[in-house]
C-alpha cells in the first residue's frame, strides 16, 4: 500500500504556514506566563488593594477566563453559519516489488512517486445552527454577570479584610496604651509603698496587670501580622509586615430606606442578574430543542487531482512493448481472417515492436505518461451535491429533549424567585445589622468615655489613699475592655455596611 503524509495546504507553502502558526501560538500573549506578583512595602490604600485583587487574585483570574471561553463559543456559533473549506496535499513513495491482490500475483512493478491534492467546500444549515448564535450571546451575558458577581464578592472580601487589618492595628495601639497605663500604675504603687501609703500587695497587683497587658500586646501583634497575611493571600501579592493601611474610615449616620435598597438590589445584584439571564438561556434552549422537527440542508463541492511518476521506466517500457507485440499478433491473425473474407487488411506495422520507430514511439509515450511529479496534477472534474434531510421518526428523543428544556425554563424561573426572596431577607437583615452596629458604636464610645473617667477617679483616690489598688485594677480592666469593644463596634459597622453594598450590587452614599 502507498505510504503518504497529509498537510492542511498544498506543498511547501503548507509547511511554512504551519511553522508560522506554531510560532505565533507559542509567542502569543496568552501563552506568556503571568508576571510575578509585586511586593507591596509602602502605604496601601483600599482602592489600590481592590486593583491588585482584580489583577492578581488567582480565583478571580480563573473566573475572568470564563468570559474568554464564552466569547470563543459565541464566535464559534457565528462561524457555524459560514461554509467550511479544506485543502489537502499528499506525497508518497512506493518501492518496487511483486504486487499481490490476495492470492493473485499481479507481477513485478517499478517503484514510483505520487502526489495528490483535493479542495472541498461544504455548507450545512439547520434550525439549531440558526438559533445557536443568539443562545451563545445570551450565555456570554450570563457569564459576564457571574464574573461581575465574583468581582463584587471579591470587592466585599478585600474591603472586609482591609478593615480587619485596620481593626488589628487599632487593637495593637490600644494594647500598647494599656501597657503604658499599667506601667504607670506600677510606678505609682511603688511610690506609694516608699512613702508608706501602700503595701507590697499593691505592687504585686500592678505587676500582674503588667504581665497580662504584655500578653495582650503580644497577641495583638500576632493578630496584626495574621490579618496582613490573609489580605496578601486575597490580593495575590506579597505584603511587607510593616506596610500601613492609608485609607481611613470615619463613622457616619447611614440613611437607609428598605424599599429603595430592595429595588436597587433587584436591579443591580449580579447573582440575581445572572439568574434572570439563565432564564433567557433556558428559553432559547426550548426553541433550539423544537428545531429538531425542522429539515436540514447540506451542500458540498470539490475537485481533486493526482500525478504518478515511476522511478525506473524499464519495466513500464517492457510492458508497453509486450502490449504492442500482443496487438501486432492479433492484427496479423485478424488480417488472415479478413483475407479469407475478402476484406481489406489492416495496417499492422504500427504495432510491430521490432520496428525502431514503433519502439521509439512507445518509449516516448511511456516517458510522457510518467512526468510532472510532484505538481503537474491531472485534475478530476468538479463535483457538487445538495441534500435535504427531513426527520420523520427518531424514537421519542425529541419529545424528551423538549420536555427537559421546558423543565429547565421552569427551574430557572424558580431560581430567580428564590434569589429575590433571598435578597429581600438578606437586604432587610443587613440594613438592620448596619443600624444596630451604628447605635452599638455610639453606645460603646459613651461607655469608653465613662470608663476613662472611672480610671482617672480611681487613680486619684488611690494616690490620696482613699482607695485600694483593687479599685484601680478593676478600672484598668474596665477601660481596656471598653476600648476593645468600641474598636469592634466601629469596624463591625463598616463591615456590615460593606456587606450591604455587596448585596445591593452598587456603592451606597456614605
Amino acid at each position: 500500500m502507498p505510504r503518504h503524509s497529509s498537510s492542511s495546504v498544498p506543498s511547501l507553502f503548507g509547511v511554512a504556514l504551519s511553522i508560522g502558526i506554531l510560532i505565533s501560538l507559542t509567542f502569543a500573549p496568552g501563552a506568556v506566563a503571568a508576571q510575578d506578583a509585586p511586593v507591596v512595602d509602602e502605604g496601601l490604600s483600599l482602592e489600590e488593594a481592590l486593583r491588585l485583587a482584580r489583577d492578581y487574585n488567582p480565583d478571580f483570574r480563573i473566573q475572568q477566563s470564563q468570559v474568554e471561553t464564552a466569547e470563543g463559543q459565541q464566535r464559534t456559533a457565528f462561524g457555524d453559519l459560514l461554509p467550511t473549506a479544506s485543502l489537502s496535499n499528499s506525497y508518497g513513495y512506493q518501492a518496487s516489488g511483486e504486487r499481490r491482490a490476495g492470492s493473485v500475483v499481479l507481477g513485478d512493478q517499478p517503484d514510483f512517486w505520487n502526489s495528490s491534492f483535493s479542495a472541498s467546500l461544504s455548507y450545512s444549515l439547520n434550525g439549531q445552527t440558526l438559533l445557536r448564535p443568539g443562545q451563545a450571546r445570551t450565555e456570554s451575558r450570563a457569564v459576564g454577570a457571574q464574573v461581575e458577581g465574583a468581582e463584587r464578592g471579591l470587592r466585599a472580601e478585600v474591603t472586609d479584610q482591609y478593615l480587619s487589618v485596620l481593626q488589628a492595628d487599632a487593637e495593637l495601639t490600644q494594647a500598647r496604651e494599656q501597657l503604658e497605663r499599667v506601667q504607670l500604675s506600677l510606678r505609682q504603687a511603688e511610690a506609694q509603698v516608699q512613702v508608706g501609703a501602700g503595701t507590697p500587695l499593691d505592687i504585686r497587683r500592678a505587676e500582674v496587670q503588667e504581665g497580662q497587658a504584655e500578653v495582650q500586646l503580644l497577641q495583638a501583634e500576632n493578630q496584626a501580622r495574621a490579618t496582613r497575611l490573609a489580605l496578601a493571600r486575597t490580593l495575590g501579592v506579597q505584603l511587607a509586615e510593616d506596610v500601613t493601611m492609608v485609607t481611613s474610615f470615619e463613622l457616619f449616620e447611614p440613611e437607609l430606606d428598605v424599599e429603595e435598597l430592595l429595588e436597587l438590589s433587584y436591579l443591580n445584584n449580579p447573582v440575581l442578574r445572572a439568574s434572570r439571564l439563565s432564564v433567557e438561556v433556558a428559553e432559547v434552549g426550548v426553541r433550539v430543542a423544537r428545531t429538531q422537527y425542522l429539515p436540514s440542508l447540506s451542500m458540498s463541492a470539490g475537485f481533486s487531482g493526482s500525478v504518478f511518476q515511476a522511478g525506473n521506466l524499464d519495466p513500464l517500457i517492457n510492458d508497453r512493448l509486450q502490449q504492442l507485440s500482443g496487438q501486432y499478433s492479433s492484427c496479423l491473425e485478424d488480417n488472415r481472417l479478413r483475407e479469407l473474407l475478402g476484406d481489406a487488411p489492416r495496417n499492422c506495422a504500427q504495432f510491430d515492436p521490432s520496428r525502431s520507430e514503433v519502439e521509439q514511439a512507445a518509449v516516448s509515450q511511456v516517458r510522457a505518461n510518467n512526468s510532472g511529479w510532484p505538481f503537474d496534477y491531472r485534475t478530476q472534474p468538479l463535483s457538487v451535491s445538495l441534500s435535504l434531510s427531513i426527520p420523520v421518526f427518531t424514537g421519542f428523543s425529541r419529545q424528551q429533549q423538549n420536555q427537559q428544556a421546558q423543565i429547565g425554563v421552569s427551574n430557572a424561573r424558580e431560581q430567580v424567585r428564590s434569589e429575590e426572596l433571598r435578597l429581600r431577607s438578606e437586604v432587610t437583615t443587613a440594613i438592620r445589622a448596619v443600624e444596630t452596629a451604628r447605635r452599638t458604636a455610639t453606645l460603646q464610645e459613651r461607655i469608653r468615655q465613662t470608663s476613662t473617667e472611672e480610671l482617672r477617679l480611681a487613680q486619684e483616690r488611690f494616690r490620696l489613699g482613699l482607695a485600694s489598688s483593687i479599685e484601680v485594677a478593676d478600672a484598668q480592666a474596665n477601660l481596656s475592655q471598653a476600648e476593645r469593644d468600641e474598636i469592634n463596634a466601629i469596624y463591625g459597622f463598616f463591615q456590615s455596611f460593606s456587606a450591604l453594598e455587596a448585596l445591593v450590587g452598587i456603592e451606597l452614599d456614605r
